[in-house]
Parts: C-alpha cells; structure tokens; sequence
C-alpha cells in the first residue's frame, strides 16, 4: 500500500502553487477535469480561438510567488496595457478612460469634473497606504486563536507572538490614520466615493471594482473593501492595480506551475474525482477516489471551496467535534453573481463614442477593460434591485469586456478577434433554463451593440458560462469566483472560520489552500504559498 507525503484535492492554481513550495518529496495531486489550472485555463473550444474562458486578467499574483518560483524565467509573459480602464457611452464624444498615469487621468477626469481631478491624487494615496499596510499581511499566515491541535508548538507560540507585535507596531505607525482606514473598511463603495468624487461617470467606473463578483450592491456595508480587493495587484514594480494579459491566456500561468510541478516530480492524476476524505481519530488517513482507488496519506490539503471539502467530502460524524468551526464554513454566503462570455468575432467592435476622435480606430483604444453600462450609479443600483426582486436578470446591465487580441497574436487567427465579457448582475439562484439563458445571450449581444453597433455581425460563435456552469465545470460552490464572498466577517483569520491559521482545520492534517482562505479570490497564489509554508514550518 503506497503511501504518500501529501495528497491535493483539485488542480486550480493555487493547488498547484502550494504543491511548489511543500518541501515533501512524495506528492500526489488529483483534478477531475482533464487539464490543471481551475479557474486559469485556455481552452480552445471553437477552432483557432483560445479563450481565457474563466478568469481573464492578472494582476493579484503575489510578487512572492512570482519572484520566487522564477515564473518569467519559465515563460510568464505579460501585455502591459497602456490604457487600463474605458468606459463607454452611448453617446458620441463622451467617454472616460484610465491608466496608471496620474497626469493622463487627471486630465481625462477634468473633462467631467475639474474638482474630482483636483482630488485624484489624494485618493490613490489614501488607497496605496492601506495597501502598503496590507501587503504584508497578504504573504503571512493569520495567528492561531485556536492555541492547540497538531503543529502548535513553542516555535509557533513565538511566531504568532511576532506577528501580534508587528500588528501593534503598524498600527500605532498609523494610529492617526486608523480610525479612518476602520471607516473605509465598513463603507459601502458608494459611500466612500461619494466622499471623494461628484461625477457620476468616474464614480461608477472605480465602483464597478467593488461588487465585481458579488451578489451586493454598490451600497452594501464593507463593500468597499471588495473595491480595495481589485486594486492591490502588484504585478507590475512600482505599481498598484495594474491589470494585464498573459501571453497565450490564463492558461498559460497553470501550464508552467504544472511543469514546475512535474519537474519536482510531483504526480498528477487527471480525470479523478475524490469522493471522499478518510479519518481515524479525528486524523486523515487518505481519499477515496472515483476511479475506485484509495490513496493514503496523513496530510490532506483541499483546494477546493470550504463548503465543498466539509459538507460533501466528509461525514457528518467527522465534523461533530468542532461545531462551531463547521457551522461557520456551512454559513459562509457564495450565490455567485456574474455570467461569462467569450465570443470569437470577425472584428473589433467599433464603439461609437469614439468616432471623429483620436481613438475612432478600435486598435488604438481597446487595449484595456471596456466597461458598460457603469456611467451613472443609478443604474447599478437598479440592476441590483431587479435581480433582489426576482428577476434572471436585469435589463441594466453591467458588463466588462475585453479584446485580448488586442495585444495577444497567438490566440486567434490573423485579423479576427477574442471578445471576453464579465455580466452582472446574473445570479446563481435564478432560473437557469435553457430559456432563460438564450434570453440573456440574445439580450447581451444587444447590449452591447447598442453601444458598438458592428458587434452583433461580427460575431463567429459564443460560449457562455452561468454561475451554474462555473459551479459544475470548476467546483466553485453557486458560482462563485472567488470561492466565498469577501464580506467583512470572512476576512484574514475568519475566512472560513476563526482559528487554525485560516488554512488548518479542526481535523489534523487537514488544510485548505484554495481562495476561500486568506487572503482570498482571484489567480493570487497565496493561499497556496501561504498554506505550503505553514505546513512546511510546523507540521513535520
């Protein structure tokens, strides 16, 4: 009977990022679809056109696991985009656009709002210094509040003990600015940038970071945190919320930590589903497999959503020991909010807010995130509240749209293009048909080409991916992409539930290293990095 080091349950990036840095000689890995990557993957599903068809851009990858698992140099390429963010209107003349250039924005946002300019800078400072403060926090393991199972020992206590103290150090370093930083944390987004900017235009395109993937509203209590969440990519030196395309799509990301992965000589098994996880005395023992097989091992680690790993991987007399822990991942709120799209089109769409401009030429402007339907807040709000009321899905919508094409020749055939769409608001719960769903497609395509006018007859073929879909596909409980909501009381050592560092569990040699621990969704890797090292340090 073989028995191995540590066992991974699912392929995503961030199983793939902690198998990396596990110091275990003897690891086996096991994904049920037929390729690694969860969320960050390329698949080619119409001829010659290579969609991102999950995730679609990177920026949260921690610079850590970037730098240190030396990913340029195994063929991590990224697109800088020099314009970032577009927001479009329908009418002609009238538009936003953004980057990281302070002075560009500043003079784009002028043409709104000649105060909201003034005070531009102001607000990337105040959001830079929480991010500053934050970023530490984002490669460490929380404290332990639990004090005991396997692995607390005296080095811990010591650890712990550290990191207590550098909390006390950042925020007395900050203690004239703390009270500040706690209000920002429990504002709606709508809150805290009606208390920077009046144009409705620049507030709704910053807003759209803050519900993002959520099923809220831009006035939800701590949704602004979801807003801070999306702009504290590091990607770039020197640089904060920069958003860029891979070389070759997301996919690319998960086929270099799976080389990485087969070099170490870790074994991945495709194709394979667990079914369940096996104890004895509140201690893993192993997995029992669909392929009929049971593989043995004293260190399990889930990358899977928190409900998934405890309501069906385990049995109900394994989770009696520790209620409260298991009631609080039974609680944890997912309902998924977002469809994805992915078009093959003969074409760039040619929005007409751009013609007699400079920009009249899509190639010149379409380099960065494309935002519908975000030019006043009211009709977020709207969106929200159809959806709250009963509808699939709301006549408002809210869409973000890209064309890595733009920047990515190897994805697409010479002169046609890849059109990748973020909806919201369309929510798990709805009634997902087959009806319904042709409605949202059909009302999609209209949408937009209310804006761009060539897109509806530009369009190859669709793929289209409901909260549903992304549930069944990739094991995300109701669809949701950042494997739990990012509410307040799921943060650091909450999430999923206070204690055991985030990523231990009540049952020893139990952990989690998926995005439903810190510091939470998007192709990040540290929850990976992050449980790999608290296991490599206190669990031999």
């Amino acid at each position: 009977m073989k028995k191995y080091d540590a066992i991974i349950i699912g392929g995503g990036h961030n199983a793939l990022v902690a198998a990396c840095y596990l110091k275990y000689k003897n690891i086996l890995l096991l994904e049920r679809r037929h390729i690694t990557g969860g969320a960050a993957q390329t698949e080619e599903v119409y001829p010659g056109f290579k969609f991102s068809r999950f995730s679609y851009l990177l920026s949260l990858m921690r610079p850590s696991v970037i730098n240190e698992l030396n990913l340029y140099s195994h063929g991590l390429k990224l697109f800088r985009r020099p314009i970032s963010s577009i927001t479009v209107t329908k009418n002609k003349g009238e538009y936003l656009l953004m980057n990281s250039d302070s002075t560009f924005c500043k003079q784009e946002i002028a043409k709104f709002s000649k105060r909201d300019s003034e005070v531009y800078d102001e607000y990337n400072q105040f959001l830079s210094e929480i991010i500053d403060l934050w970023s530490f926090y984002q490669d460490k393991y929380p404290y332990d509040t639990s004090a005991k199972g396997k692995g607390y020992n005296l080095k811990k206590s010591f650890d712990d003990l550290g990191l207590l103290l550098k909390m006390g150090q950042d925020g007395w370093k900050n203690k004239d600015k703390i009270y500040d930083y706690i209000q920002f944390m429990s504002q709606s987004s709508s809150q805290f940038l009606n208390k920077w900017f009046e144009s409705d235009i620049l507030k709704g395109t910053l807003i759209t970071d803050g519900i993002i993937g959520e099923m809220i509203s831009i006035d939800t209590p701590a949704s602004a945190y979801i807003l801070l969440h999306h702009v504290m990519g590091e990607i770039f030196p020197n640089s904060k919320g920069e958003w860029a395309f891979v070389e070759g799509g997301m996919g690319s990301i998960s086929k270099i930590l799976t080389k990485l992965n087969e070099q170490k000589g870790v074994e991945i098994k495709t194709n394979i589903s667990v079914e369940q996880i096996l104890t004895s005395n509140n201690q893993v023992t192993g997995v029992k497999c669909s392929d009929n097989n049971t593989y043995y091992s004293d260190t399990i680690i889930s990358s899977v959503t928190p409900r998934i790993t405890f309501e069906k991987l385990l049995s109900p007399d394994q989770k009696a020991q520790n209620p409260k822990y298991f009631s609080d991942v039974k609680h944890m709120e997912y309902n998924g909010a977002c469809t994805k799209f992915n078009f093959a089109v003969s074409e760039m769409p040619k929005f007409k807010c751009f013609e007699g401009t400079k920009y009249e030429k899509p190639e010149s402007v379409l380099i960065g995130t494309t935002h519908l339907g975000c030019e006043r807040l009211d009709t977020l709000r709207q969106a929200y509240q159809d959806c709250i009321n009963g509808k699939s899905f709301s006549d408002n919508l809210f869409v973000d749209l890209v064309v890595p094409t733009a920047h990515d020749k190897t994805i697409a055939p010479q002169g046609q293009h890849i059109v990748q769409c973020l909806v919201q608001y369309t929510p798990y719960k709805a009634n997902w048909n087959e009806q319904i769903k042709q409605q949202l497609k059909e009302q999609v395509i209209d949408y937009i080409s209310q804006y761009a006018p060539n897109f509806k007859k530009s369009i190859l073929y669709t793929d289209m991916v409901t909260p549903q879909e992304i549930e069944q596909l990739l094991n995300m409980t109701e669809g949701n992409i950042f494997h739990g909501a990012l509410t307040l009381d799921k943060l650091y050592g909450n999430r999923p539930s206070n204690g055991y560092n985030s990523y231990g569990t009540p049952i020893n040699g139990l952990f989690l290293c998926g995005s439903g621990t810190h510091p939470g969704g998007g192709v990040m890797g540290a929850p990976g990095r992050n449980c790999a090292q608290y296991i490599n340090n206190y669990m031999k």
